[in-house]
């Protein structure tokens, strides 16, 4: 999830236009042209497992159907998933329990034994391997997520597939976040699992009814009712939204520029006047929105 309460200085916004940050507020699909290249298509997804989504509106299988090729951010593969089960895990003598405490750890394996995680494991697991798992644990595994829908699709018609990160890019998000955040931040997620299951259902609702905003503000919001974890929040947002929507806004051109590409991101990346889609439009592009 993504996140902005967290100390935006005004000085830092007033690079972009205003009106950028009021058009990018609600939308997921958006056509994106620039001299020379054939229009291309930039679909914010949400990373989640959830029935409601399982299939794509038509106005997005149609924008795809008529793409040459697949962005996405990133695209795991065995070696991909290896990397980062190892980059999740201590591998010195660390364990989970003497870095969270042994209530809070006893809440981690509990949370996570259903997964078939094992006491042992859960006890090498770092503190935002832990995280991720949380997360994943919500979701059920027979349902597929917007991404690998698209993934399968493109497969399928044989149509070119290519990711803006690398494996160790990705790891880099996650792997050098503070552990002092790392562990405020599982600490505060064990104990509020209920009102974080609140938060995640309420913003599958904003994205449904495709408000940027709404999705950005829930965070807002959750994030001042815990003023404890305000600072490692920001942290988080900055590595998993802003940094990122730099690089992939940049990134992307190659294929945008090839004209006719199909660039699906996390639903935030697009928000507002720090989201992939003013960034494009500093870089001369215009966009659209279709739904």
């Amino acid at each position: 999830m993504k996140r902005r309460a967290f100390l935006f200085a005004a000085a830092g916004l007033a690079a972009f236009p205003a009106a950028a940050a009021e058009r990018y507020t609600r939308g997921l699909l958006w056509r994106v042209s620039t001299a020379g290249a054939a229009p291309s298509h930039v679909f914010g997804t949400l990373h989640a497992a959830d029935a409601r989504l399982a299939e794509l509106p038509a106005p997005v299988r149609k924008a795809f159907d008529g793409s040459r090729s697949l962005v996405l951010e990133y695209v795991a593969d065995d070696y991909g998933r290896q990397r980062f089960l190892e980059a999740a895990t201590f591998l010195d003598r660390r364990t989970l329990e003497e870095t969270i405490g042994r209530e809070d750890f006893e809440r981690a394996y509990e949370s996570l034994k259903a997964s078939g995680l094992t006491r042992e494991f859960v006890n090498k697991m770092k503190p935002w391997g832990v995280l991720l798992n949380l997360r994943s644990s919500w979701q059920p595994a027979a349902v597929v997520t917007p991404d690998a829908q698209l993934h399968a699709l493109a497969l399928g018609r044989r149509v070119p597939v290519s990711q803006i990160e690398e494996t160790e890019e990705q790891v880099f998000t996650f792997d050098e976040l503070p552990m002092a955040s790392q562990v405020a931040l599982l600490r505060h997620g064990l104990a509020h699992r209920e009102a974080l299951a609140a938060l995640a259902e309420h913003t599958l609702e904003a994205y449904m009814a495709r408000d940027l905003e709404a999705i950005w503000r829930l965070q807002e919001e959750f994030a001042s009712r815990h003023p404890e974890i305000s600072a490692h929040h920001a942290a988080l947002v900055k590595r998993v939204v802003l940094d990122r929507s730099v690089v992939m806004a940049f990134r992307m051109q190659r294929e945008l520029r090839r004209g006719r590409a199909f660039v699906a991101l996390g639903a935030l990346h697009l928000y507002g006047a720090r989201g992939v889609l003013a960034l494009l439009e500093q870089d001369g592009y215009a966009a659209e929105r279709l739904y």
